[in-house]
């Protein structure tokens, strides 16, 4: 995957470097920025170099055993490369502008272009080095007022606080998920949903998430499905964690909860890459909607089957992660790109579909990548009135 990123980099990197030689044109230094930007651009494509001759001499390479900085200034180099190639073509249709008005000279044209674009660079460099790390590190709060009054009345004042993709590893340690469930804990929920992903790979990091993730204090209690990585790592070791922890573990199960005179149905599936719940057991599942007040889907991935099944049965919420709000949604001409844009109509945030409301949680960490752009990690609070 990270060769593959490599290559699309390298292709807006024919763009950007030719556009820096031909900036160097106007400066004063063009001598020592031609090298400069040469140098800069192949910088960047340390890491997966690196990783390939690994590959080839020795043996498969653990990226997440690199440098981190390393790491870093190799998605760091993917986000920023793209928008200096919007910003250079914005510059180049302003300069073509220019040229057919024949306003200004070419001289002054190639000075004019040059300065312009190197205090882009700089500017561009800066700004996505601060948000980056801003994206990466700042939890944000997204609190949702959910409207109960003709659903389910006794409801109101119920606080669901949904989580997802603790991703525990090398970059997602135990003090920032102890940090981010201080978070929950500080918003007084009522109930909190966690769907899924409590590792990013392996058995090393089962204990300790779970651990801690077991510290959630909510009045009705915390309630998980599985995740990719989760069934990945083995359902059986991650069942282990939880039930050592006390953490009620739905797979492909109803939990009715009594919520003040009413009764709240949590219908917790397994839907992941490897293992998609069969439709007949979904169908099955879900025929026991109608025998309670408000009625909830908890899925890691909220595929259109798990959609369709909520709306023919007439629930009224589905809750998913998975996507980490797209995690690193790189920008180019206006637009927004990442992975998982094009896997699912369902990103970030909140969508409704009918009568169905579906919140998709950005989670903690990280997949591949250690850094977030455009995605930050979220907490969902959903208030119902």
């Amino acid at each position: 995957m990270t060769l593959i990123v490599a290559a699309i980099l390298a292709v807006s990197h024919c763009y950007i470097g030719w556009r820096m030689q031909r900036a160097a044109e106007g400066i004063s230094t063009g001598r020592l920025w031609r090298c400069l930007s040469v140098v800069l651009l192949l910088s960047f494509y340390l890491l997966p170099v690196v990783a390939l001759v690994q590959h080839i001499f020795w043996n498969e390479p653990d990226l997440l055993a690199y440098p981190q900085v390393l790491v870093y200034w190799f998605w760091f180099g993917l986000i920023v490369s793209f928008q200096l190639a919007t910003w250079f073509l914005i510059l180049d249709v302003i300069l073509l502008a220019f040229r057919f008005a024949k306003v200004v000279d070419q001289g002054t044209l190639n000075r004019w272009y040059g300065r312009v674009a190197v205090a882009l660079i700089l500017i561009l460099f800066f700004y996505t080095a601060v948000k980056m790390v801003r994206d990466t590190t700042h939890v944000q709060t997204d609190t949702i007022t959910y409207d109960a009054a003709g659903k389910a009345q006794s409801l109101q004042g119920l606080r669901i606080i949904h989580i997802s993709d603790l991703q525990g590893d090398e970059f997602t340690g135990r003090p920032e998920i102890a940090a981010y469930i201080d978070k929950v804990n500080a918003l007084e929920p009522d109930l909190v949903i966690f769907t899924g992903d409590l590792i990013s790979y392996g058995t090393d990091f089962i204990d300790m998430a779970a651990q801690e993730l077991s510290k959630v204090q909510a009045r009705h209690g915390l309630y998980a499905v599985i995740g990719d990585h989760d069934y990945w790592a083995g359902v059986p070791n991650i069942e282990a964690a939880f039930n050592r922890y006390g953490i009620p573990l739905l797979q492909d199960e109803n939990k009715k909860i009594p919520v003040n005179n009413d009764t709240l149905l949590i219908t917790g599936i397994t839907e992941v890459y490897s293992r998609h719940i069969p439709s007949q057991d979904l169908k099955q599942l879900v025929q026991e909607a109608s025998s309670s007040s408000f009625n909830i889907i908890v899925t890691h991935q909220a595929t259109e089957k798990v959609v369709s099944a909520a709306k023919k049965a007439n629930y009224d919420m589905v809750l998913g992660g998975h996507t980490h709000g797209g995690q690193l949604r790189v920008p180019f001409l206006g637009m927004t790109f990442s992975a998982a844009e094009g896997e699912t109509p369902y990103l970030s945030g909140d969508y409704r579909s009918d009568n169905l409301f579906i919140n998709i949680n950005n989670g903690l960490g990280f997949t591949l990548a250690p850094v977030r752009y455009n995605a930050p990690p979220s907490i969902s609070v959903i208030d119902f009135q």
